[in-house]
């Protein structure tokens, strides 16, 4: 049934433009627009989803068409491939409609990215995530704690406060690299180490480290005491 569908063509077509925070195009995104109609376990080849897709030039746009698509629903994702490590990950861009659509319409989906703090649905954003607890030697509160991360390679500085969250205090949404934390509280520097295990507590007024420790392989972990 669903290889009948295939051959049933359906004129549609997916445009947009892909850009960064400041609303510059971004080329080298991808973009696909995958069927949503049928449940995974209907799907040939073990589940694997069918999709179209595109990669945005240098304008930041992209088009793509449904033709000889199964005629049903679809929707619009858009990523980027990021090294963390030695790990490749999917930099989602958010898109301003993420309603579904007939594979048969034309659509405009525009997308704005790549890495954000939060969002209602992804509170830990889509970067590193710097994870920030105090040492077991304090009962120190750590509340509106600042943390300074400067990037090695770039000497890009980015200045947060930590916010609570079901992991603890963090700051989201960091572009994956390597970095010198520092941390202060109430204008105070606090001295910080490595938090993980086999990592021995060495406490400096700084610590350098990539986004790679945590179960997801995406957090930069330490603790704090005065």
């Amino acid at each position: 049934m669903l290889a009948a569908c295939a051959q049933a063509a359906v004129a549609g077509t997916v445009t947009g433009l892909v850009t960064d925070e400041n609303g510059a195009p971004v080329a080298g995104v991808n973009v696909e627009i995958v069927y949503q109609t049928y449940n995974s376990d209907d799907l040939p080849y073990g589940g694997a989803s069918i999709k179209q897709t595109a990669v945005t030039g240098e304008d930041g746009r992209y088009s793509v068409s449904t033709d000889r698509m199964p005629p049903g629903i679809y929707s619009a994702h858009a990523y980027r491939v990021v090294i963390n490590g030695s790990r490749r990950i999917n930099l989602d861009f958010r898109t301003d409609d993420d309603s579904t659509f007939g594979g048969h319409e034309d659509v405009v989906r525009n997308f704005k990215g790549g890495y954000y703090e939060s969002t209602p649905d992804d509170p830990y954003g889509n970067g590193g995530v710097f994870v920030l607890e105090r040492s077991i030697e304090t009962d120190i509160d750590l509340n509106g704690a600042e943390v300074t991360l400067t990037d090695i390679a770039t000497g890009r500085t980015i200045v947060r406060t930590v916010r609570p969250t079901g992991e603890g205090l963090v700051v989201t949404g960091v572009p994956y690299g390597t970095y010198r934390a520092e941390v202060t509280l109430a204008g105070q520097p606090l001295r910080i180490s490595l938090m993980g295990p086999g990592i021995p507590e060495e406490y400096a007024a700084s610590v350098t480290h990539d986004f790679t420790m945590g179960w997801l392989e995406n957090q930069f972990r330490i603790t704090a005491k005065p």
